[in-house]
């Protein structure tokens, strides 16, 4: 079988970055068992019209986290691709 290049594979689906886990650190498990502990104490402080706003909340956060996230890896993809450019382009003097 031949090997596809990484431009047919992504563009056959095979690459699909946003589907990649990857193994947590000890540091993010803490922080995020810590998150879900305070968000569990503040939720049993609420009451249930409280609790839908802090959902709604939590939703956005979510949101704008994802928008976020799809900007760091654009704004990596491209600095990768720049350093790409200035590594097999030969820059002339015009």
């Amino acid at each position: 079988m031949q090997r596809k290049n990484i431009l047919e594979a992504l563009y056959y689906g095979e690459i699909a970055p946003y589907e990649n886990r990857f193994d947590h650190s000890l540091e993010y498990v803490e922080c995020a068992k810590k998150l879900s502990s305070i968000e569990a104490k503040l939720t049993a402080c609420l009451n249930e019209e409280e609790r839908a706003l802090l959902e709604q909340l939590a939703g956005a956060e979510g949101e704008l986290s994802e928008l976020s996230i799809l900007e760091y890896f654009a704004e990596g993809f491209r600095l990768g691709a720049a350093f790409m450019l200035d590594t097999f382009v030969i820059p002339h003097n015009g």
